[in-house]
């Protein structure tokens, strides 16, 4: 009887060890698309149980986020779309973009990672850009 009820424990351990892994799948795709003077995130949802709200973050360190807005959920399956127009005022380097999902109660669900784009800026921005970081 036991060689039975070891390889049936072994079996049932396994199945709730990966179940328990798969329970936060709320982003199927999330992407950070430069484009000319701007960024485009993007995102599709596979399950928005308990979601309150999406809350797009940037950084230029990949450790400090700041929070640019709050998206409303729409439903399992709806393709997002998040347009940072404010991509010159932070130079030609890395941005880093997070999309975090946050519940009812405030707290972080899941996040989409961090999604690193060189932001394709014209060279009337450049310059813009660089008039304005010598008066600051």
């Amino acid at each position: 009887m036991k060689k039975i009820l070891f390889p049936i424990f072994i079996i049932l351990f396994i199945n709730i060890s990966f179940a328990g892994n798969n329970e936060n799948n709320i982003f199927t795709e999330s992407k950070a698309d430069p484009q000319a003077n701007r960024v485009v995130l993007t995102w599709i949802t596979k399950d928005e149980n308990n979601v309150k709200t999406f809350v797009i973050k940037r950084s230029n360190d990949d450790k400090v986020f700041i929070e640019l807005d709050r998206i409303n959920p729409k439903g399992p399956g709806f393709r997002y779309e998040y347009v940072d127009d404010d991509v010159f005022f932070h130079g030609s380097g890395a941005l880093f973009y997070k999309i975090e999902a946050i519940d009812r109660n405030n707290a972080s669900i899941e996040d989409s990672g961090s999604m690193m784009v060189h932001p394709n800026l014209t060279g009337m921005f450049q310059t813009w850009g660089a008039i304005k970081a010598m008066f600051r």
